[in-house]
């Protein structure tokens, strides 16, 4: 992570790193089944829905915000879906959203 990252904002796995806890422990504090399944959220393979990232807020007081969220998922179906942003229609509308989310 270069410092523009951190300085733009705080990604979930470099809170936990911070604050030093295991990715069960996150997966606890989040009350998420697992370890692994708390890392897919780390990492923006899985997207957050509104009562977990709720939850982020709260456990890191606002550090990881909505926006870091938002473009961990995006960095990730950037290099692991490409094609999703490859529908010829402009970023925000409900098409480009929903092939995103697939």
């Amino acid at each position: 992570m270069s410092i523009i990252d951190i300085l733009a904002g705080m990604r979930l796995k470099l809170w936990r790193q911070t604050h030093e806890h295991t990715l069960a422990e996150m997966a606890g504090i989040l009350a998420i089944e697992n370890a692994r399944t708390y890392q897919r959220y780390e990492d923006g393979e899985n997207r957050a829905d509104a009562p977990l990232v709720e939850r982020i807020l709260a456990a890191t007081e606002g550090a990881v915000s909505l926006d870091d969220l938002h473009q961990q998922r995006l960095d990730w179906l950037r290099a692991n879906k490409p094609e999703a942003f490859n529908t010829g229609a402009p970023a925000d509308t409900p098409l480009m959203m929903e092939a995103a989310c697939r």
